[in-house]
């Protein structure tokens, strides 16, 4: 099979008719979802293993880096504070506020070039997701071409998911800092803003999943407005889909999380667990029902254009 077969392609086109005869979900139903999802990983467990290694490897450069980046700025003592906090040692009030007060923000250029070595790894890690998006686009066509080309196709998108990732951090900067300056005018202003910026957050973000995969696997930079139409009247179901499956692997990771700090492990080496080895294999997961929802939603609109066209001839 010639690779130019597992190149990035768009969607189906959107016909100019505005509602193309779309059926009003396009998506399979909850139990095909899940079941397609785990039938995918199952076959594919090894190439999707190759991707997360590629995800925990950049991860943990970030946790390394930002560790120690951390430590920098509470001269050498915040992982070992948060480890009295969690251990029990500190219990009342007046222990507590002590606790906060010790606190001493100290600022070095050490610790800047760490936490900006953890910001481009963590940049870098998306190209798990689109490495695996990739896999499954082979095992939902038929194909099997193996991690390694896999990753050399995520490679080549590796400028295109840099840029999105780099704009969507200024947008999410921009809010905050405009969070700032309103606090700064007015504290219920800035309360204001928060609450607003958090229930857009809660509606787009999840939605944001299907455009992330359109940067995974078609050519160039995919448009809002494109995005837009291939969710069309999907868009509660695409939502709550999404919303399921993260709540689930934030479920599951936090349920892991919570054993590793209640054991004797410390409070850095349970966040560790989480961030390099347990959130890497969700992503695997969760990026294979996205691409399906993907081709679901793609589907849908290419049958809404034939039928538009099949209602106009």
């Amino acid at each position: 099979m010639a690779d130019d077969d597992l190149r990035p392609r768009p969607a189906p086109a959107p016909s100019g008719s505005g509602h193309g005869g779309r059926p009003r979900d396009a998506h399979r139903g909850m139990g095909a979802l899940w079941a397609g999802t785990f039938r995918v990983v199952g076959r594919r467990w090894r190439d999707l293993a190759v991707a997360a290694t590629l995800g925990a490897a950049s991860w943990l450069v970030a946790f390394v880096s930002a560790y120690v980046g951390v430590n920098e700025l509470f001269d050498g003592q915040f992982w070992a504070k948060l480890d009295a906090l969690f251990s029990g040692e500190i219990e009342t009030t007046a222990e507590i506020d002590a606790w906060l007060a010790s606190f001493e923000f100290t600022f070095t250029p050490q610790a800047a070039g760490l936490l900006l070595v953890a910001l481009v790894a963590s940049f870098v890690s998306i190209l798990q997701s689109a490495a695996s998006a990739q896999i499954a686009r082979q095992e939902l066509a038929g194909i099997d071409a193996g991690a390694s080309t896999a990753v050399s196709i995520a490679l080549g998108r590796l400028p295109a998911l840099l840029l999105v990732n780099v704009v969507l951090t200024v947008v999410q900067a921009a809010v905050f800092l405009i969070g700032i300056g309103l606090a700064a005018v007015a504290d219920p202003l800035g309360a204001v803003w928060d609450l607003l910026t958090f229930l857009v957050s809660i509606v787009v973000l999840p939605l944001l999943a299907i455009f992330w995969v359109m940067v995974y696997v078609e050519p160039g930079l995919p448009s809002l407005r494109r995005w837009n139409r291939l969710l069309g009247r999907n868009k509660l179901a695409t939502w709550g889909r999404v919303m399921l499956f993260d709540v689930v692997r934030m479920v599951f990771a936090g349920i892991v999380f919570l054993v590793a700090v209640v054991s004797p492990l410390s409070f850095a080496y349970s966040l560790a667990i989480v961030t390099v080895l347990v959130w890497p294999a969700t992503v695997g997961i969760v990026t294979v029902t996205h691409v399906i929802m993907y081709e679901d939603l793609a589907s849908g609109m290419g049958s809404g254009d034939d039928s538009a066209r099949s209602g106009q001839g």
